[in-house]
């Protein structure tokens, strides 16, 4: 893989082979994909990559770009192999054991932060994200509203140290608590009836769904934080039982949701009293986000 001594591997040559490579291996969009590979090993944005197409890679940058290229012809995603991902207007490291922030959740903090009735001149907007992963919605959340306080939870000790890493990285650590536990099992006591808005990005994917996603998802990405049990409504249901503990009067519930989902969840939050229940989609056209608020 582009050993050749004293052989010029330039940046364009290198785009090139790299995209050939990807394409014969199967992998969606491959110019993407070394577009993204070949920029990070060159620690440059990919638009700079073409202001200087003929500029001859270091030994180092190739040798970077020999593993890189693999593990994307393997089907590893790109964003464990650079280790980094942009999520709105932030930037976030990911790692193999938590889930991969995606597209769709951006709608997700886009239609919950809409549906809030935010005072800027308030002290504090509490907010509680459930099954927070990488600290991508909470991180998120943070950095939009100046005056929201957010406590972020998860089962997982891995995503939980990932996300508090993020929140460092960020300074977001003085508004932002990430607490290890089953959703709002390690949420302190005093929330109760205060919280303005409870975002999650839980498990949703119904059980029998699982096989069939791309197998980059399947073979890289933890179930645990994919399986939503056989209608993929299993932690939708405790959520909906934890937001009417939590939600101050009018205060806002938006959760993201499998696609044929939705319309049960909708039912599920009228039957618990919940009010302005909408269904909002995604960058696709999917139902993909609930959004409802507690009754006055």
């Amino acid at each position: 893989m582009f050993h050749a001594m004293n052989d010029i591997w330039t940046v364009k040559r290198i785009l090139d082979w790299i995209e050939g490579y990807l394409a014969e291996k199967g992998i969606d969009n491959p110019k993407l994909s070394a577009q993204w590979l070949v920029a990070d090993a060159l620690n440059c944005s990919r638009l700079e990559l073409y202001t200087d197409l003929e500029r001859p890679l270091t030994d180092t940058e190739r040798e970077i770009l020999r593993g890189y290229t693999k593990r994307r012809g393997e089907g590893e995603p790109l964003q464990y192999i650079t280790g980094k991902t942009d999520f709105r207007f932030v930037t976030l490291e990911v790692q193999a054991d938590v889930l991969i922030p995606r597209p769709e959740t951006e709608v997700l903090v886009s239609e919950a932060l809409s549906a809030c009735n935010v005072n800027p001149d308030n002290e504090e907007f509490l907010v509680v994200d459930l099954c927070t992963g990488s600290g991508n919605v909470a991180c998120s959340v943070a950095h939009e509203l100046p005056n929201a306080q957010v406590f972020a939870t998860d089962i997982s000790p891995a995503a939980c140290a990932l996300a508090m890493h993020n929140v460092d990285s960020l300074g977001l650590s003085d508004r932002i608590s990430v607490l290890e536990g089953d959703l709002d099992a390690a949420l302190p006591a005093d929330l109760k009836g205060r919280v303005e808005l409870l975002i999650s990005n839980p498990p949703y994917i119904p059980s029998g769904v699982l096989a069939s996603l791309n197998t980059e998802v399947i073979d890289y990405e933890p179930a645990l934080a994919l399986d939503g049990g056989d209608d993929g409504l299993d932690i939708f249901r405790r959520i909906l039982t934890v937001a009417q503990d939590l939600l101050c009067p009018g205060g806002v519930v938006a959760v993201e949701l499998f696609e044929s989902s939705l319309e049960s969840a909708a039912q599920l939050a009228r039957d618990a009293g919940f009010q302005n229940v909408r269904i909002a989609t995604d960058l696709a056209g999917k139902p993909r986000i609930l959004i409802a608020q507690s009754s006055y």
